[in-house]
Formats: structure tokens, sequence, C-alpha cells
């Protein structure tokens, strides 16, 4: 039962964070005029980008922690502080992590391969979206934790991908409004996670801070 309740807590939270279908309208404005074959490959390597990416942090995190004498609480309160903003802007319908101009766009997409950058990173695997797998993977005590996170990790990748590859079906379909919808409800999601690690992170320093206060 507690990696069923922890998965139904990670994952969700995942696919929040990445917000794969804000991402589709991005990615359908940079692929115009590409094949299925072509939207499949870039969909791939997208995902797998996120994926690696995420993972690269998921493991290094306490390494980086240590080197800069980080503590997990101090990196909550920054992480919730990114997240808000990032809930905020995806509230407004606007896309925090990839503010493309139409010269950078014309740019990325003369380089054909848009999977790594700006897709992969950092309109998907963004600073929020590192900082958020940090914090879980440093929350993370026990061995199903781990295990969770990264099937989680893999899990929300493969949505992304499948995602993307129908992202000029859905624009098609269901119109740009629909994905702008959904992305917003996703952001007041990230402004509850926000809040939820900012108070974690705050109640940590003060437990340390002012022990009596908390009964520590």
């Amino acid at each position: 039962m507690d990696i069923l309740r922890y998965a139904i807590e990670i994952f969700p939270a995942m696919i929040v964070v990445l917000n794969p279908f804000g991402a589709a309208l991005i990615f359908v404005s940079l692929t115009m005029g590409d094949d299925r074959q072509q939207l499949r490959k870039k969909s791939f390597r997208t995902a797998l980008t996120v994926v690696i990416t995420l993972f690269v942090f998921m493991f290094l995190g306490q390494l980086i922690f240590g080197l800069f004498g980080i503590t997990l609480n101090a990196f909550r309160i920054a992480g919730g502080i990114l997240l808000f903003g990032m809930g905020m802007s995806m509230i407004r319908g606007q896309h925090h992590q990839s503010k493309i101009t139409e010269k950078e766009r014309v740019e990325v997409v003369d380089q054909e391969d848009i999977a790594i950058i700006p897709m992969g990173i950092p309109v998907l695997s963004g600073p929020a979206s590192i900082a958020t797998v940090m914090v879980y993977r440093s929350n993370a005590q026990q061995n199903y934790e781990i295990i969770t996170l990264v099937a989680s990790i893999l899990l929300a990748g493969v949505i992304t991908f499948y995602i993307l590859k129908s992202a000029h079906i859905m624009v098609k379909r269901f119109g740009k409004t629909a994905l702008r919808i959904i992305s917003r409800i996703m952001g007041l999601l990230v402004v509850s996670m926000a809040v939820q690690f900012v108070s974690s992170g705050a109640i940590g320093i003060l437990a340390k801070a002012f022990p009596a206060l908390t009964g520590s």
C-alpha cells in the first residue's frame, strides 16, 4: 500500500511539472511541415532527452548538494519558488520555461532537430522539473521510493512522447484552446506543489533553528 500511495503522489506530480500539453503547442510551432516519420523521431528524441536529463540530476542531486553546501530544506524553498513562478505563468497561458522569440524559432527550425534544444531542455526538463526531481530523490529513503521515482520518470517520458507525437492531430481536432485549458489546470496544481515545497522547507529550517517550537 505504501508503494501505491507513493506512486499516486509522485507520478501525477511528474506529469504536471513537465506540462507536456503546454509543450505540445510549442512543438507544433517548431515542426510545421514535418511528415509523420519526422514527428515520431523528434518526439522520441525529445522524450529521451527529458528522461536522461531528469535521471542525471536525480542521481547527482546529493553530490550537487554536498559540493555547494546546500541543505535539502533550502533547496525545497528554492524549488518551490521556481515552481510557483512556472505555475503562475501556466495559469496566465504562458510557458515559463520557453520564451522563444521568432528569430530564435527560425534558427532552431533551420537546425532541423529541435528535440534536444529547446524541446528537451529547457521547455520540458527545465529548472522547475529538475528541482522537483532532486527534491523527491532527496526525500526518498526507501528502495521502493527510489524505484517508484525512476518508474514515474520513465512513464512520464512515454506519455510525453505520445502527446508530442499526436500534437498536430490534437490541435486540429480540439484546437489550441483545449490544450491551453489543460495547461492552466496543471498550472494550478503546480502552484499547489510550490506552496507545499516552500512550507515543508520553512518548517524544516524552523525545526532546526527553534526546536522548542516544534517539540523536537
